[in-house]
């Protein structure tokens, strides 16, 4: 699955052929960034803005990042001119942070050409390559796409089912201290923890220097958790954005049997189960 990523030199050169890319910026507004990548509204040249928080989002679910409804989705493509066989390449500010979480969001939706720029926009920027300032504006579609509903959402009941009778493996992305209920959560009304019988795979630790470690050191740190490509794993997080980050990380490990808990640790506490 290395085709899901590509470098900053590489999608350079793809930018400076014909029918390039469209260039999808999903950083989130709230989000740290790289020391060296001032927030002044830089991104890369001709991209669209994909905004997780406002439109990406179901605004009236009950938690953050939730998976819009599919008819939303639908309109929300079609206002940036989406179709479902154009080549994307999706980006954030971070180097990799919530861009895994378009990348999951597009192709569970029927995309089929959409990769992820590894190292972001800090790994673009140290390249020394052309940024501009604010977004592109879209062409909309007359039509909007017709996409499928996400066949890998897992829901609370679904996590408390596992539970007694597991069908499935529970990553869960957030550090270590939050996992073992040691580190506060950054949202304070939510008591930290983890569910139980879930595995603890910080983020970060798939990562290095803003951008994906090898296939192969995923796929041993997947092994030394006891995990094998042959299991079903559902990743989860604080609220469904860095439980994406495994996602491609197991994709790239060579792992096919994935599930995102999209509520993750914030639904789990928010619905009571945390008491049980």
């Amino acid at each position: 699955m290395s085709d899901i990523l590509i470098s900053a030199l590489e999608l350079g050169q793809r930018l400076e052929q014909p029918d390039p890319p469209t260039l999808l910026d999903a950083s989130l507004p709230n989000s740290p960034i790289a020391p060296f990548v001032p927030e002044d509204g830089r991104t890369l040249p001709g991209a669209l803005e994909f905004d997780i928080e406002r439109v990406f989002s179901d605004p009236d679910a009950p938690f953050p990042h939730t998976l819009p409804a599919l008819e939303a989705l639908q309109q929300a493509c079609g206002q940036l001119g989406l179709s479902l066989d154009d080549e994307i390449v999706v980006f954030d500010n971070r180097g990799v942070f919530s861009a895994p979480r378009a990348y999951w969001l597009l192709t569970q939706a029927g995309f089929t050409h959409v990769r992820l720029l590894d190292g972001g926009l800090p790994g673009w920027v140290a390249q020394s390559l052309p940024v501009q300032q604010g977004f592109s504006e879209p062409t909309p579609l007359s039509t909007p796409p017709v996409l499928k509903a996400n066949p890998s959402v897992v829901s609370v009941d679904d996590v408390q089912a596992n539970i007694a009778s597991p069908r499935f493996t529970l990553v869960d992305a957030r550090s270590a201290g939050r996992f073992s209920g040691q580190a506060p959560e950054p949202r304070p009304e939510l008591a930290s923890g983890h569910v139980p019988g879930a595995c603890n795979l910080p983020f970060g630790d798939v990562l290095e220097n803003g951008h994906f470690k090898s296939p192969e050191a995923i796929g041993q740190l997947l092994h030394e958790r006891g995990l094998s490509s042959e299991d079903h794993l559902t990743f989860s997080c604080g609220s469904g954005i860095t439980a994406c980050i495994l996602w491609v990380a197991a994709e790239l490990a060579g792992f096919e049997h994935l599930s995102l808990f999209d509520g993750s640790w914030t639904a789990w506490v928010m619905s009571g189960r945390h008491q049980e």
